[in-house]
């Protein structure tokens, strides 16, 4: 391991600290990333589950996954505020996310009628 020869980001301290901070913020930055594609995954999920013919299964099963997402969502957006700086592009994608969870979140358990959610899909899909 080279724990110690590893280069530290610019404007960090330097040697050992400076490289354990270095990782730690690389290995940070791949969770988030991670956690974007599986929250991009559920929109894929929603067309396969949800869309069509919808049981009382999947929208558990969704909604559980939504609020677990979201959970995540929420200690990693503290994260980058703890340690991050002002504007953060890591920080704004998981707002963004977090965003598109909560409309989620809206659309297949909130009180939004019927017709609506079908022309919300017609608009989403380009559906006629």
């Amino acid at each position: 391991m080279n724990a110690v020869t590893e280069r530290a980001w610019p404007g960090s301290s330097s040697g050992l600290v400076g490289g354990l901070q270095h990782r730690l913020a690389r290995q940070f930055q791949v969770q988030v990333a991670d956690w974007l594609d599986t929250c991009r995954g559920l929109a894929d999920w929603e067309d396969r589950y949800l869309v069509e013919a919808r049981s009382a299964e999947c929208l558990a099963e969704h909604l559980a996954t939504v609020d677990k997402l979201a959970r995540v969502g929420q200690w990693l957006a503290i994260s980058v505020r703890e340690v991050g700086s002002d504007p953060d592009p890591l920080g704004e994608e998981i707002r963004l996310a977090l965003q598109d969870l909560r409309d989620s979140r809206a659309m297949w358990h909130g009180d939004v009628p019927s017709p609506r959610r079908a022309e919300i899909l017609r608009e989403c899909f380009h559906e006629s």
